[in-house]
């Protein structure tokens, strides 16, 4: 098969398997109403969302002629155990449109000779090893090709995607005759295989939208205008709805059971479609673009919808398909420790390759830390964050992966700080949190000023940056509980900022002069009833081509009668995006500005922890037993892009304290199960961690 190129391929398969016999496999299948079927997202999982989960990927090229040559089940399984692994999400699709199952459907992959998701599922249920299975949505690439109708296409008729003479993927839109390919498929799986579950992958539409004759049409019909964005989006949004009702349905008339998860909106915003899910599973891989800050921000949001959920990191050094490459075994503890720390379970994604073996040194590396994992679940099993601020977030996109600026800016000084908080989105109870932060760009219509005014009416304390608290156009503050009058934005635009100093009750540990915000704010005057705790000072002048001084701003030269800092009763207001300018400069000065007014409003925190600001400190409640989990991998920014966990920063004597109602029974370290001594003093429960080597679990029992 030298000359067995890819033109040969897509055209001796395709009349095999072309566009009229898709269709009409497609069309032959029925959907069929169950009553007695249970609701989508509703049917219990009687074996429950496993800890240790691994996410083995199998995209091969249907040029590769030795696919599972080399497919052993028993040492395949006995890998998989030695690992500690207990859960494995298997192909029965991948991106290239292969099937590795004896598909009536699609095409099976030319190079399989076996049915492989038969004989995984078979020997994985002999070792009580549960098998959710992977099927790609809309990115098919053997589709791509043989229906171009059937891609999504940008507002200049080009393919979203890979360029013709680029590698990689193209997207199909379900909202053609490809959904029901993709359901018949689906439909084939769970009628003849005995899966745990289905993980339905690429469930996402581009940012713009589709442009393919068949949303463009449907639009129309819709009334709605392809032109504008919001319709678009609007259109896209229930086109996905549509796509997972379909898939979802089918797959319960054959497996009422089985867990079930539609990768590509997990994301802020996606509440209307938990109805379809299961469980959450929060794709992050450090090195492969979503950077340490996404799971930090979507473990702290997914969390809160009253279902179960798990992080999905990688092996690779990098990212998926990242082949030859390890994830140093410091990063894989950390990303998976941290996981449990914020009330999750674990996946790691892995590549096995084209002849079917996994790879010794991969599942040594995974063993190792999933070791650590299993000892620690008696104390992770149903355990809940316990928290006391909640941000809410200022995330506007419709694309999973993608992390707001603001939002974080807002974590990262929490977590460096080490406050418990969640992450929020409008329909969030905001009733649960002693404070609620509303960072940099929360206009106000009337449904979130009622919200607001709610909360700080059954005794809520609010904190807001910036924009939050205008109206929606911008004009004016709606609530004169601010205790501040909007001047406008600041003068000081583009890259520039302003500068503001300090004042007297809120300046612990600030250095006593003038500092500078990077970002432009608004200018804003305090009312006759509000404590200004920072001023505004401006500079000799803006920084153009016109006038300028020196590298950088102009210095500052007079005080203004503008505040920075304003406090009114439950309300404290900052002028200037200082969360944004946080996750851009990292300038310590803001970080201990937004602490200084937190400790107004919340002087008696859950936990006050003497640990580095690299460390974390969370908590989780499990049976009436309060767990203080420790982390410390200092991660280092050591190329352009990445940033590299290589080892594990010791801490030694560890000085904690713990809000606690009464004194606790006992103070132990878990999984080691060693008794500390402790002290009980005005409310806290202090403990000396002697050392934490990475991780380590306090257990207060109360």
């Amino acid at each position: 098969m030298d000359s067995f190129t890819r033109r040969s391929f897509v055209k001796s398969l395709g009349a095999s398997v072309g566009l009229g016999s898709i269709a009409s496999a497609a069309e032959g299948q029925t959907r069929v109403s169950a009553p007695d079927v249970p609701a989508p997202g509703t049917a219990p999982d009687p074996k429950g969302l496993r800890f240790r989960q691994v996410h083995l990927d199998f995209h091969t090229s249907p040029l590769i002629t030795d696919v599972a040559v080399d497919f052993d089940a028993p040492a395949f399984v006995q890998t998989i155990k030695d690992a500690h692994v207990n859960s494995v999400n298997i192909f029965a699709k991948c991106h290239h449109g292969m099937a590795y199952y004896p598909s009536k459907i699609g095409p099976v992959h030319p190079g399989l000779k076996i049915d492989l998701l038969g004989e995984m599922i078979a020997a994985c249920h002999k070792a009580d090893i549960l098998t959710p299975v992977y099927i790609t949505v809309m990115w098919d690439q053997y589709a791509a090709e043989q229906h171009s109708d059937w891609r999504v296409l940008d507002k200049n008729g080009e393919v979203d995607g890979a360029a013709p003479l680029e590698a990689g993927w193209k997207r199909v839109c379900t909202n053609t005759p490809y959904l029901d390919y993709i359901n018949a498929q689906a439909e084939e799986v769970a009628r003849n295989y005995e899966v745990d579950g289905f993980w339905f992958d690429i469930v996402h539409y581009p940012a713009d939208g589709c442009y393919c004759h068949y949303c463009m049409l449907e639009r129309e019909k819709l009334g709605l205008d392809s032109s504008k964005l919001d319709h678009r989006t609007q259109h896209a949004a229930m086109v996905i709805e549509r796509t997972m009702d379909r898939l979802d349905a089918t797959v319960r008339q054959h497996r009422p059971h089985a867990t079930m998860f539609f990768n590509g909106q997990v994301r802020v915003g996606m509440r209307p479609y938990l109805k379809h899910y299961t469980q959450i599973e929060v794709e992050s891989l450090p090195g492969g673009g979503w950077g340490y800050t996404h799971f930090a921000v979507m473990s702290r949001y997914v969390r809160n919808f009253g279902m179960e959920y798990l992080g999905m990191d990688g092996r690779f050094h990098r990212t998926w398909g990242d082949f030859g490459s390890l994830r140093n075994q410091a990063a894989l503890d950390y990303e998976c420790f941290r996981m449990l720390a914020q009330a999750g379970k674990c996946s790691i994604g892995d590549q096995m390759h084209p002849r079917g073996r996994l790879e010794a040194a991969v599942y040594n590396r995974i063993g190792n830390t999933y070791k650590s994992v299993e000892e620690k679940e008696p104390w992770c099993i149903g355990a809940q964050a316990v928290t006391e601020i909640g941000v809410l977030s200022t995330s506007k996109t419709t694309l999973a992966g993608l992390v707001a600026t603001s939002d974080a800016g807002a974590i990262n000084i929490l977590t460096e700080l080490h406050y418990q908080f969640d992450v929020l989105d409008r329909d969030s109870d905001f009733s649960r949190y002693k404070v609620l932060i509303l960072p940099d760009s929360h206009r106000f219509d009337q449904g979130l000023l009622r919200q607001v005014r709610s909360y700080l009416a059954g005794g809520g304390k609010l904190i807001l940056s910036h924009e939050s608290g205008l109206d929606v156009e911008g004009k004016q503050f709606v609530m004169e509980e601010m205790g501040v009058e909007y001047l406008g934005p600041s003068p000081y635009q583009g890259d520039y900022g302003d500068y503001f100093e300090v004042q007297d009750g809120s300046n612990e540990d600030i250095d006593p002069m003038v500092h500078f915000t990077y970002v432009p704010g608004s200018m804003v005057k305090a009312g006759a009833q509000s404590t200004v705790l920072a001023r505004i000072w401006k500079a000799y002048f803006d920084r153009t081509y016109e006038h300028f001084s020196s590298h950088h701003q102009t210095p500052f030269d007079q005080l203004t009668d503008q505040a920075a800092v304003v406090e009114r009763g439950s309300i404290l207001y900052i002028s200037f995006p200082i969360f944004e300018a946080y996750a851009d400069n990292a300038y310590r000065i803001h970080k201990l500005l937004v602490r200084n007014c937190l400790r107004r409003f919340l002087p008696q925190p859950l936990i006050k922890a003497e640990i580095p600001s690299t460390a974390e400190a969370t908590v989780t409640e499990q049976n009436g037993k309060r767990i203080v989990h420790l982390l410390n991998y200092p991660a280092v920014r050591r190329t352009r892009d990445l940033d590299i966990i290589e080892e594990a920063a010791p801490l030694a004597n560890a000085k904690i304290a713990l809000r606690t109602a009464k004194a606790p029974s006992r103070v132990y370290l878990a999984p080691q199960r060693q008794s500390l001594k402790f002290e009980v003093n005005d409310g806290y429960t202090q403990v000396v961690v002697p050392s934490v080597q990475g991780h380590q679990m306090v257990v207060f029992e109360i």
